[in-house]
C-alpha cells in the first residue's frame, strides 16, 4: 500500500511537533515558576511521549522514516534562555502557538477523504486532547 505525499507530510510533521511537545514538557517541568504551569507541562509530556510512541509505530508500519528524534529545535533553545515569568509567559505563548498549528493540521487530516485510515484514525484520536491541551494553556493564569 501506497502512502500519499500528504500522509507521509502529516507523519513527517507530527514526529517533529511531538519531539517539540515533549522538550517543551522537560522545559516547563524544570524551569516553570508557577505550578499550574508545571501541572501542564507535566501533562503535555505524559501525553505527547505516548502519542509520540503511536507516531513511530505508525510510521513504521507505513515505512516512513522519523526525523533524528535527539535534535533540539529553535523554540525550544530559546525557551530555555529565559528564566521566571519571563520564561512561564513565553512558555504558554508557545503553547498556545504549537497546539493551534497542530489542531490545524490534524483536523485537516482528519476531514481528508484521501487520508489513510490508520493514519486518519491517529489524527481522529488525538483532536480531543489536543484541543484539551490547547484549552488547557488558555486557562493558564500567570
Amino acid at each position: 500500500m501506497t502512502i500519499s505525499t500528504e500522509d507521509r507530510q502529516f507523519i513527517l510533521d507530527v514526529a517533529q511537533s511531538g519531539l517539540h511537545e515533549v522538550q517543551m514538557g522537560m522545559l516547563g517541568v524544570e524551569r516553570g515558576t508557577n505550578n499550574d504551569l508545571k501541572a501542564y507541562a507535566q501533562r503535555i509530556l505524559d501525553d505527547h511521549t505516548l502519542s509520540n510512541a503511536e507516531v513511530q509505530a505508525l510510521a513504521r508500519l507505513k515505512g516512513i522514516a522519523l526525523p533524528d528524534p535527539t535534535k533540539t529545535d529553535g523554540p525550544a533553545i530559546s525557551l530555555s534562555r529565559l528564566n521566571g515569568i519571563d520564561f512561564d509567559q513565553a512558555f504558554v505563548r508557545e503553547a498556545i502557538q504549537d497546539h493551534l498549528k497542530d489542531l490545524a493540521e490534524f483536523e485537516k487530516e482528519d476531514q481528508s477523504s484521501a487520508s489513510d485510515s490508520d493514519i486518519k484514525g491517529f489524527a481522529h484520536s488525538t483532536l480531543p486532547k489536543l484541543r484539551s491541551h490547547l484549552e488547557q494553556a488558555k486557562a493558564l493564569k500567570l
